[in-house]
């Protein structure tokens, strides 16, 4: 027989065939499990999960600061804008302790600081990212997002 702090207080509560249901194990941290010498917390397929690495899709968070923070019209100028993506990493790896990947399409047209036109990541936002995925530009249908998929993988 196994010890009723073992299981759910609520299913010892319910009046009509009251049925006992093992509570659920803790999963620990990757972090916290180094301290403690436990196994990580790990997804359904036993790959365990890295708390401590980001993957950030640099197209998608320059183009959301463009157009909330700057204001910019999508229909007569870029959106993408370097500053949202260099705030976030200063955030991610500064602020939250983050190691970072970045991920963005392969001559992405951007606007850097100084409001020019570029064509790849600022050397400082480089050196904030453990590394920066380039993604290939690939035509048709199923590949229209190929830097999402990246980001996602």
């Amino acid at each position: 027989a196994a010890e009723a702090e073992d299981y759910d207080v609520a299913a010892a509560r319910t009046p009509a065939k009251v049925r006992l249901v093992p509570a659920p194990k803790p999963s620990v941290a990757p972090d916290t499990a180094i301290a403690s010498g436990e196994e990580p917390a790990c997804d359904n397929e036993g790959r365990p999960f890295d708390l401590q690495r980001v993957v950030v899709n640099f197209a998608n968070v320059g183009s959301t600061y463009g157009e909330r923070v700057l204001k910019r019209d999508k229909k007569r100028q870029h959106l993408m804008d370097y500053e949202g993506v260099r705030r976030c990493l200063k955030h991610l790896t500064e602020k939250r302790g983050l190691k970072v990947v970045g991920v963005v399409y392969e001559n992405f047209k951007a606007v850097n600081e100084r409001g020019e036109e570029c064509w790849s990541p600022p050397s400082d936002i480089d050196a904030m990212c453990e590394s920066v995925e380039l993604a290939p530009r690939v035509t048709g249908k199923q590949h229209k997002s190929v830097d999402d998929e990246m980001t996602i993988k």
